[in-house]
């Protein structure tokens, strides 16, 4: 009968074993090395504690093999069934803190993706705030030197023009020389030039809308929902939207219909209960595109709803503030119009109507 020598499997055994300590201190190494290169790098830390638990189980492994085939050989294979069952553990524990470092890391990847995107989040908001600052700074100074402008012209132009008109006639009175007749010419001329400037005056500041541009009414009802969304779920209100499936395109400012947008909804958030809801819609109309907000809260009271759009009008709950006013100012500085209508235990609705680009009114619509 043939017998086979197991030599040779026990030469690969014992090799493979040595070869296993020496693969693994190698990964242990560079993994240091990467680790060391930025400590707080998740990924760093992930083959780092991977490299080691491996470098543990060959060490634990190779040693035991080694060991086994050392105590067969010197004839006290009797031992190795004593030591077996705690090599076997320690492979085993270590095969654990294998798959739990795997599974803990993949964890920690997971929060630091979201992490990441949260932060991204963030800036995009920080961003659009400063534009939407910017915004506000313009409207406010393009306001405010108007007002100026319209307030100097009503206060000069009765004194100009009874200036200049009474000077055209002592023109007329006087004779056709002398040194008088050469002041009321200045005077006539003078005066002539601050009309010029009052009527300048009276036009006001260049209208706002050469800075608007092409704008989708569905893109800016989706951003502030986007924004508004987290404090509506935190007070437990649902959010229903109603995006028109064709593009409502309009003259205006995106940042600033933006606000105006999230003002509402938050409005219609705060007049909310628990499990009420907030209904966003946007539609096209005649000659208009149209944004809907709609809420189930408790409605507002007739005499309130007649003042809504008043600075600072006093109610019995206290002054209303500037927060409505303020969006009526941006809806009608896009040459659009604001709608609030509310009755009492039924909710609120408001509705903004914006005037569309030539001809997209025109194009083929689906219904929504």
């Amino acid at each position: 009968m043939m017998t086979w020598s197991l030599a040779p499997l026990w030469a690969v055994d014992l090799l493979g074993s040595l070869a296993m300590i020496v693969v693994s201190s190698m990964c242990l190494l560079v993994a240091g090395k990467i680790f060391r290169r930025d400590r707080e790098n998740a990924l760093g830390n992930y083959l780092l504690w991977l490299c080691f638990a491996i470098f543990a189980f060959a060490v634990s492994r190779s040693l035991g093999h080694i060991l086994k085939h050392i105590l067969y050989f010197a004839g006290y294979s009797h031992w190795w069934r004593s030591l077996a069952p705690i090599s076997g553990s320690i492979n085993t524990i270590t095969f654990v803190v294998i798959a739990s470092s795997t599974l803990y890391f993949r964890r920690i990847e997971s929060i630091m993706d979201r992490m990441g995107r949260d932060r991204d989040k963030i800036s995009s908001f920080s961003r659009e705030l400063l534009e939407l600052n910017r915004d506000i700074e313009t409207i406010v100074s393009e306001r405010t030197q108007t007002e100026m402008a319209l307030f100097i012209a009503h206060e000069v132009r009765n004194p100009a023009m009874i200036i200049g008109g009474m000077a055209r006639k002592m023109k007329k009175s006087s004779p056709e020389s002398g040194p008088d007749k050469r002041y009321v010419e200045t005077i006539i001329q003078e005066a002539g030039k601050l009309e010029a400037l009052v009527q300048g005056l009276g036009k006001g500041h260049p209208s706002a809308r050469k800075k608007f541009a092409s704008e989708d009414l569905n893109e800016i009802a989706a951003a502030a929902l986007r924004t508004i969304k987290p404090e509506a779920e935190n007070r437990g209100v649902a959010i229903v939207t109603e995006y028109h499936p064709a593009p409502l395109i309009f003259l205006g400012s995106k940042h600033l219909l933006t606000i105006a947008i999230i003002h509402l909804v938050r409005n219609a958030l705060d007049a909310c209960r628990e499990g009420d809801r907030v209904e966003i819609v946007t539609r096209p109309a005649e000659k208009a595109v149209q944004v809907l907000i709609r809420d189930s809260g408790p409605g507002i009271a007739p005499e309130i709803v007649e003042h809504i759009f008043e600075p600072f009008f006093e109610t019995s709950q206290g002054p209303t503030g500037i927060g409505l006013p303020y969006v009526k100012q941006i809806v009608e500085e896009q040459k659009g119009r604001i709608v609030l209508t509310s009755t009492p235990g039924e909710g609120t609705t408001v509705l903004i109507s914006l005037s569309p680009l030539l001809g997209e009114l025109s194009r083929p619509i689906r219904p929504a």
